[in-house]
């Protein structure tokens, strides 16, 4: 690789736009195609069983095909995007955090602040998947396929004290919507 060759990372805080992005909605439009995938993704009670299904494979082997840096220690978040992707109805824009603190009828958000907190406090990719198979389904379905993607790529455990974690955004987002 020369010096000036760059890296790809997939999905990106901050920018829905990135080729990444559009990979996984053309493998999600794929999988709309073959119900069969779509549903073993679906039933994927663990990042293991995603692991098995043939779909989750197409989607890393795309990202790889297309220049993108996918080692083998993110597998799991991969797993998880792919199986939680498999959930989404309708891919709508903006960020997730402000869907999940959005108000419904009344003045109470979508997702209850404690089940955020939870989210938020969470740092077992396994049981992030469970919580974020639960928002889904109480968001409809209807969620931002960027917003989820960068969310848990960028997850991090809360000791890594990273600056740029997924979760600080997620809250910021969450509470500005949820006008606590």
């Amino acid at each position: 690789m020369s010096q000036k060759e760059k890296t790809l990372y997939p999905f990106p805080q901050w920018k829905p736009d990135d080729r990444s992005f559009t990979i996984l909605k053309d493998w999600w439009q794929e999988l709309e195609d073959n119900k069969g995938e779509k549903a073993a993704l679906k039933r994927a009670d663990s990042l293991t069983e995603v692991v098995f299904c043939p779909a989750y494979h197409r989607l890393l082997r795309t990202l790889r095909k297309e220049g993108f840096f996918v080692p083998e220690s993110r597998f799991p978040k991969l797993a998880a995007i792919a199986g939680l992707s498999s959930r989404i109805k309708e891919d709508i824009p903006g960020a997730i955090g402000e869907q999940m603190g959005a108000l419904k009828t009344g003045d109470k958000p979508t997702i209850s602040e404690l089940r955020m907190r939870r989210l938020l406090a969470c740092d077992d990719l396994e049981e992030l998947f469970m919580l974020l198979r639960r928002v889904l389904g109480i968001l409809g379905g209807n969620a931002s396929f960027s917003g989820l993607a960068a969310a848990i790529w960028h997850w991090e455990s809360l000791y890594e004290k990273r600056p740029y974690d997924s979760r600080r955004q997620l809250a910021y987002d969450y509470y500005a919507a949820a006008s606590m």
